[in-house]
């Protein structure tokens, strides 16, 4: 099964996402997890009926968690995590890296963020700086190992999953 298509329970959202069952809790009842394109958390009324939630999901709560670890307030961590988890532009898939070789970066200075693509030897900090409206600071989380760590921890290879949104490189 596609990792685009599935659906997880709570209990591999939390292992993937490296967040308390009480934290993915409270973020759910304060409305900061959004669904993707039409597919809301499943949030059922009776005891026993288990949430679903989507890769977009699990995405979105593990890159909001790892940009509070750096020092992000929670509703900023989650307005750039829900940018980067549930839109793409073309050249990049939602919650996936960029698919040209580089870095992708996602930078947020307050409530503004983007998506970046660092290729080494270039000096990106201008257009990151024209982007975020000019701040004096910003904070920067490499993408890439937060979708690696999410897509093992939910039983799939990273390189099959870009494989499969991006095509294979011949």
């Amino acid at each position: 099964m596609s990792i685009f298509t599935a659906e997880f329970e709570t209990g591999q959202v939390i292992k993937a996402a490296d967040v308390t069952n009480s934290a993915l809790q409270s973020w759910i009842r304060r409305s900061l997890i959004i669904g993707h394109k039409g597919h809301e958390i499943d949030m059922p009324g009776t005891p026993g009926i288990r949430r679903k939630f989507s890769f977009y999901n699990v995405m979105e709560i593990a890159i909001a968690k790892a940009l509070v670890d750096l020092g992000v307030e929670l509703a900023d961590a989650f307005k750039a995590a829900s940018a980067f988890a549930h839109t793409g532009d073309g050249e990049r898939d939602p919650s996936l890296p960029f698919r040209e070789a580089g870095v992708t970066l996602l930078c947020v200075a307050g409530s503004r963020s983007g998506e970046f693509l660092w290729k080494p030897g270039t000096d990106i900090t201008a257009v990151i700086r024209l982007h975020l409206g000019r701040p004096i600071g910003w904070t920067t989380l490499e993408v890439l190992p937060v979708v690696d760590r999410v897509t093992s921890a939910l039983g799939y290879h990273l390189q099959k999953v870009i494989d499969e949104a991006y095509g294979e490189d011949d």
